[in-house]
């Protein structure tokens, strides 16, 4: 269910009076981040105060005449609008002889509904947006500059996409797979949302690191600077809202959240960025001491890690595949920093520390 369609449900719920204090806690933050849905919203409420009476039968079967329009108006939701909009049960089949101002009453105000209803469903079928994706691939990391003048860092084996019109969109939605860095340019009127399995990351103006790696057992969420708030799907209405040097990180396996502060204050710098050996510009990224946002100076940190989760990312690092032919030695931890150092003097390094063997040959390691 996307974050729109999620919106429509707890609209229907609120007009209908069966929304709970979560759910429309949940609203309210969603309307934060899409603010023309609250002005649909507002109408849908001044229709259903204006609905004529329902008192007599006639009176009913007129409105039925106009349910009977709307629904099918929509797809694949007969029936939605008397069970969810106007919490309405059908009478028995209909009689002769109803009164005619009643039905064009009712079905003046369904039609207009109609139309609230029709503009949500068809522009997901008639607007046609081009696509940007930045794709960076094993051993590699990539620094860009979206449409409305945010940065992105891109870790290896990372992409996002974004709508061509992202300057000009109402919101702004980034679609994450892997590790990316935001410094987000402030707007107010146009959120930034992030979009990485089953989180999404709302913000204005800030900057923050995600971490959503498919093959990873947890997706991550660091704060830096400004506010962020986070919004996980497996628990609608359990927002969790994040200051600066705190992070949240969420099991992709089981139901477990989790909110810490990092381990060291984050210090802005600037970090010179250099294109075809020229440079471009200077862009303000945490300073190297930041475990969670170390990537970003070319530092890789790892503590009292399994060995098996650090090969996963040595092989996103250095562009290699490691296989342990000793499976004794996938489940010891390991602790270290290095910072440009080739993939043959890290593995020595960890050698030191364990007595593993290792064999490197066309960028595959065999670890016995």
């Amino acid at each position: 269910m996307t974050l729109e369609e999620r919106a429509w449900l707890l609209i229907s719920r609120s007009v209908s009076g069966e929304i709970s204090a979560e759910e429309l806690e949940e609203l309210e933050s969603i309307f934060l981040a899409e603010p023309g849905l609250r002005a649909d919203y507002q109408l849908v409420v001044k229709l259903k105060t204006i609905t004529p009476g329902a008192s007599s039968i006639e009176e009913r079967r007129a409105m039925e005449r106009g349910l009977d329009k709307f629904d099918q108006s929509m797809i694949n939701e007969n029936g939605f609008a008397e069970k969810v909009i106007f919490n309405y049960s059908r009478l028995d089949p209909l009689q002769r002889g109803h009164r005619k101002k009643w039905m064009l009453a009712a079905s003046a105000v369904i039609m207009l509904m109609a139309g609230l209803w029709a503009k949500y469903y068809l522009k997901q079928f008639n607007k046609v947006v081009e696509q940007q994706v930045v794709v960076t691939p094993n051993g590699k990391r990539v620094h860009t500059i979206l449409p409305d003048g945010s940065s992105v860092w891109l870790n290896a084996a990372s992409s996002i996409k974004f709508a061509d019109n992202l300057n000009e969109s109402s919101k702004r939605d980034i679609f994450l797979s892997g590790e990316a860095y935001f410094d987000v340019k402030h707007d107010a009127k146009h959120p930034f949302i992030v979009h990485a399995g089953k989180l999404s990351v709302v913000v204005l103006g800030t900057a923050f690191n995600v971490r959503a790696y498919k093959s990873d057992n947890f997706i991550e969420t660091t704060l830096i600077r400004g506010k962020v708030e986070v919004m996980n799907e497996s628990k609608p209405g359990a927002n969790i809202v994040l200051y600066p040097n705190e992070k949240i990180t969420i099991s992709t396996r089981k139901d477990l959240v989790k909110k810490a502060d990092i381990l060291h204050k984050a210090v802005i710098r600037d970090s010179v960025v250099v294109t075809s050996g020229k440079i471009v510009e200077a862009q303000a990224v945490p300073d190297a001491a930041v475990e969670e946002t170390a990537w970003l100076n070319n530092k890789l940190i790892f503590k009292q890690e399994r060995f098996a989760d650090l090969a996963i990312r040595l092989e996103r690092w250095y562009n290699v595949r490691i296989i342990f032919d000793n499976d004794k030695y996938s489940a010891i931890r390991l602790t270290g920093v290095f910072k440009d150092q080739n993939i043959i003097e890290v593995m020595h390094a960890l050698q030191l520390t364990q007595p593993f063997h290792y064999t490197l040959t066309d960028n595959q390691i065999h670890i016995w």
